[in-house]
């Protein structure tokens, strides 16, 4: 059994319950792995669905997370422009600068702060897939064949 067909079990079901529902990605998913795996191999299978499941969990938990990435140097960045801007905007001479590097700072943070909550939601609706994904499999290995 290669990963490359749990792979596919699980990407179909998740873009299968993004399109047309929970109930309808079950019932294709149930008959992808029964067509595809039958008997005991079936329950293997299951079982190392689950578990990649929950490694995918896991993996999107720790890794996805908005601030470990770009994201943070992005508001660091921007924290340091917008102080260097309220400086220029003290100063007489460069009072018109100031305000036109501000102007741009708090675009870019609305940006930012719409990003993150976009990638907040996206993982927060990967991982409950996820968890779907793993409460079917063992559903699948706990009832008797």
């Amino acid at each position: 059994m290669d990963t490359r067909t749990i792979d596919e079990a699980i990407d179909k079901y998740v873009h299968e319950r993004m399109e047309k529902g929970k109930k309808k990605a079950v019932e294709r998913f149930l008959s992808y792995v029964y067509l595809r795996h039958g008997g005991e191999e079936c329950r293997e299978f299951m079982k190392k669905v689950g578990g990649l499941s929950r490694y995918y969990m896991d993996f999107l938990r720790v890794m996805e997370n908005p601030f470990r990435g770009p994201e943070m140097a992005w508001l660091a960045s921007m924290l340091v422009i917008g102080a260097f801007s309220c400086y220029l905007m003290s100063v007489d001479d460069e009072q018109f600068v100031g305000i036109c590097v501000f102007a741009g700072t708090i675009v870019n943070g609305g940006a930012l702060i719409r990003l993150v909550f976009k990638k907040w939601s996206d993982v927060g609706v990967m991982i409950a897939i996820y968890r779907e994904i793993a409460e079917i499999a063992d559903n699948e290995i706990s009832t008797p064949a």
